[in-house]
């Protein structure tokens, strides 16, 4: 039996970036994408979610389905310079926000 397992990896405490962490915007932490369950300035201990279903700000005009990146606390067309991939849409954009599935 394996003795080395230490989480299922759903969540993960990391230190606020310069800018800080606003709970439940899209942050980037290198190529982790974590979702803040809290806010905090910079330096602050927080803890970010790895995965599930997200309502967040979105690019106009993404649709259903669409992989999408994450650039500065939004997300954005897969591929837009200097983003970091988020996951997949799980509905078109609305008013600046959709539903999507946060995948690693």
């Amino acid at each position: 039996m394996a003795k080395n397992f230490s989480s299922d990896g759903s969540t993960v405490s990391f230190v606020a970036p310069t800018g800080g962490a606003v709970a439940g915007q899209p942050l980037a932490l290198d190529q982790l994408v974590v979702m803040p369950l809290s806010s905090g300035p910079k330096g602050t201990l927080l803890v970010g979610v790895t995965n599930g279903a997200w309502v967040v700000p979105v690019a106009a005009g993404l649709k259903l389905g669409a992989k999408v990146s994450v650039l500065a606390g939004a997300l954005v067309a897969d591929g837009t310079a200097d983003s970091v991939p988020f996951g997949k849409l799980l509905a078109d954009e609305l008013g600046g926000y959709a539903e999507a599935l946060l995948v690693q």
